[in-house]
């Protein structure tokens, strides 16, 4: 399964669907929160499921998980925002949590900085943020790449 992972958009679109419809056979998109409404954009203009969350500029969507788990072909999928794990200062308290429910991947935004990091077989991926980056980062967004025996993960630089 191809995953495009993406966060933080803040109302601005264009850069976000400009690199989804680059990506060809891309089965889900997840939206880490900072802005729903733009996760229901997306999905309506790619036509391609989006799993999302709200994050912390999401307080309106009351209706909203703060965080979500996915199973994907036998992988464990954790997605949140990341600013109630306190991301900015540390990934810590984010790694703790998926271990503690046993994930084998946690995606994560807020900072507007991509990273990943694989720690004790667990995949920990930040796809930044691709209009409003931080700190000298480019815009990116996320690509986790899942089959039966392997997860592939990669930023993508807009």
């Amino acid at each position: 399964m191809k995953i495009a992972v993406v966060s933080d958009t803040h109302g601005f679109l264009n850069k976000t669907l400009e690199a989804l419809k680059k990506i060809k056979n891309l089965d889900l998109i997840i939206h880490l929160g900072d802005y729903v409404k733009d996760a229901r954009e997306i999905e309506k203009k790619t036509c391609i499921e989006v799993v999302y969350i709200k994050g912390n500029c999401d307080y309106l969507e009351t209706d909203v998980a703060l965080e979500k788990v996915l199973e994907v072909d036998n992988k464990k999928i954790l997605i949140t925002h990341g600013h109630n794990h306190d991301v900015k200062n540390e990934i810590s308290k984010i790694f703790y949590r998926a271990k503690e429910i046993n994930s084998d991947i946690v995606l994560f935004g807020h900072s507007h900085m991509s990273m990943i990091l694989e720690y004790e077989d667990i995949l920990i991926l930040n796809p930044g943020s691709p209009e409003e980056p931080r700190n000298g980062s480019k815009g990116s967004i996320g690509l986790v790449e899942i089959s039966k025996n392997d997860v592939k993960a990669e930023i993508i630089i807009l």
